[in-house]
């Protein structure tokens, strides 16, 4: 945590003296349909109990997730919920602290939705999506991993903030980990993720 802490207020300051606004022919461009960019997040996670209820294992992880995102749609609607619509796919890995047990996933079936206005260098976003892994973390949470296949849910969001090329954000993520009734237990864990994020 304490890592984040220093990330975040290092990307403030990023922000603070980089003052670039996207102007109205880069937010054009940059958000017309078909356009694509890769990207990464790198940041922490830390398990929860929820549902509440049970008492589940608790993990804490450090993790990298790059992706590539394609825009559908190019700029779309007209009112607050003016914005554009992305595929969105990416690797995982998470390595937790305790044992320095690993995690390495797909998530192909992801999209990605920016709130955007030319008027701002910010953007409000909302990313949901799934994809697959393998794991050994079952070694540390055999009561909610039944195996070392599971399936991943993602549901997030964050904020960005532009450049002339490229942005930085700051995100949420409720992720899911279970392995979908294949193999038993299949009680899942469910975790908090912040992260850092970068586009280029």
């Amino acid at each position: 945590m304490r890592f984040m802490l220093r990330a975040v207020i290092s990307l403030t300051f990023v922000i603070i003296f980089n003052q670039t606004t996207a102007g109205a022919e880069i937010f054009s461009k940059r958000f017309e349909k078909g356009f694509s960019d890769f990207g990464g997040e790198l940041g922490v996670g830390w398990t929860a109990d929820l549902p509440t209820g049970a008492d589940r294992t608790d993990l804490s992880f450090l993790f990298f997730f790059p992706n590539w995102q394609h825009n559908l749609t190019g700029v779309i609607g007209n009112s607050w919920y003016k914005g554009a619509l992305y595929y969105h796919m990416e690797g995982n890995l998470a390595i937790e602290n305790r044992e320095n047990k690993y995690m390495v996933g797909w998530s192909p079936l992801m999209v990605h939705y920016e709130f955007l206005s030319p008027k701002r260098k910010w953007a409000p976003n909302v990313l949901i999506g799934a994809g697959f892994s393998m794991s050994n973390w079952k070694d540390i949470a055999d009561e909610e991993l039944g195996g070392e296949f599971q399936f991943l849910l993602h549901l997030g969001a964050g904020v960005e903030y532009f450049k002339k090329e490229g942005g930085y954000s700051f995100n949420y993520r409720m992720l899911h980990v279970s392995n979908a009734g294949t193999q038993r237990p299949n009680i899942g864990l469910n975790a908090h993720m912040l992260s850092l994020g970068t586009r280029f």
